[in-house]
């Protein structure tokens, strides 16, 4: 008795699962322009192939073992040879068909070829497939099979199998490639949303140091040991700068200590004229921040609340944990938002650039207020996410955390 699916008795055409070529990492790459993932990652695509078509070869063996029962007692032995005779020849014939999936796809210019030629392939794959199922013959079937019956039996669900495994590997590749595309753009977004952040931030320093070299040439006549001191606590705070070049969060200690030492610059300038009171809880100092964002904020009240008037002046720096964010808060006891009903000149370029510098780093969760105080002045309000389950900030490749 032949225990072949040949005679009328084959399954219908099922699906294989597909999977990488044997050949995926060579010729067809080097058309391609890519190389792949090697032979390590292909491995497991590999297994998963064989996965398949012993399934397929499991399902065959079953099937063909309850059609001839009926007819005559068939040996489940003989029907799982002839179940792995009639589909592992893919193993042999798989590496040259995932080359020609990959060497001619179905692209919106090239898709007529492509169509004409795997149409082709699909028989001379037909063809080749019978001729190895009559060489294991021998070792399967109990009366020979001759060839040309094999491959005219089998050749419809073998050329379909084969248009099936070609269409699931271009399928499973343009999936990769919108994969590598959605993956490159977000890479490209996050690196412009970097350097956004960081042309925002490097604004800030040169209207800073202008700024701070204006109040030392003021000195230098008037109080030389003044403005003596004013450049040493300049070249520390620069120093600082360069040191966290590319970073773009850092913990509110470090945030703290860097605004120690443009708040030391300050008072050098208006000696006994600025008062600084700093009031920040031990609990929020690992809290993470923007790098340098209280500066132009503490710098603004400095403008708007001192510059003015010629008496003494305070600025109030006040920091809260509450509900995942941290509150950071900026007053100064100036004349406030409006003066006489006319509102001051209060969002210069350090406030704006660290409105959009918020804004790039955590999106609406974080927010930046400008109000009149109660008891007078101008306060300042920033709200920072610390949730971890919020949305995670961008940071460049020099942020050590």
């Amino acid at each position: 008795m032949t225990m072949s699916s040949t005679d009328g008795m084959a399954p219908g055409v099922a699906r294989p699962t597909p999977g990488p070529a044997l050949l995926e990492d060579r010729p067809a790459q080097l058309v391609d322009g890519e190389f792949g993932d090697g032979w390590r990652a292909a491995w497991p695509k590999i297994g998963l192939f064989v996965a398949g078509l012993t399934l397929l070869s499991l399902v065959t063996a079953a099937h063909l073992w309850v059609v001839y029962r009926e007819r005559m007692p068939v040996a489940w032995g003989e029907a799982l040879a002839s179940g792995f005779a009639t589909w592992y020849p893919w193993l042999l014939l798989g590496p040259a068909v995932f080359y020609l999936s990959r060497r001619f796809r179905f692209e919106t210019s090239t898709w007529r070829a492509a169509l004409a030629i795997h149409l082709l392939a699909g028989v001379v794959f037909a063809v080749l497939h019978g001729v190895i199922r009559a060489a294991v013959g021998p070792w399967v079937d109990s009366e020979p099979i001759p060839a040309t019956r094999i491959i005219i039996g089998q050749l419809l669900y073998v050329y379909l199998s084969y248009l099936v495994m070609v269409a699931a590997d271009q399928a499973w590749q343009n999936h990769r490639r919108a994969r590598e595309r959605e993956l490159t753009a977000s890479q490209l977004e996050s690196r412009l949303a970097q350097a956004q952040l960081e042309v925002l931030r490097m604004q800030l320093n040169p209207h800073f140091l202008f700024n701070t070299l204006h109040a030392i040439s003021t000195l230098i006549h008037k109080n030389p040991d003044a403005a003596d001191d004013m450049v040493t606590q300049l070249s520390d705070l620069l120093r600082m700068t360069l040191d966290t070049i590319g970073v773009q969060e850092v913990t509110l200690r470090e945030e703290l200590d860097f605004l120690q030492r443009y708040i030391d610059i300050q008072q050098t300038r208006f000696h006994d004229r600025l008062a600084v009171t700093i009031d920040v809880p031990p609990e929020t100092l690992d809290a993470r921040v923007p790098n340098q964002v209280l500066q132009p904020i503490v710098e603004n009240a400095i403008r708007h609340g001192l510059d003015p008037r010629a008496g003494r002046g305070v600025i109030e720096i006040r920091a809260r944990g509450t509900e995942g964010m941290l509150q950071l808060q900026v007053r100064d006891d100036g004349p406030g938002l409006r003066v006489n009903g006319v509102p001051a000149p209060h969002s210069g370029i350090g406030l704006a650039n660290t409105r959009a510098r918020l804004t790039q780093l955590y999106g609406p969760l974080a927010s930046l207020d400008l109000t009149n105080h109660p008891k007078g002045g101008t306060l300042v309000t920033m709200l920072v996410p610390q949730d971890p389950s919020a949305e995670a900030p961008i940071r460049n490749e020099g942020d050590p955390s």
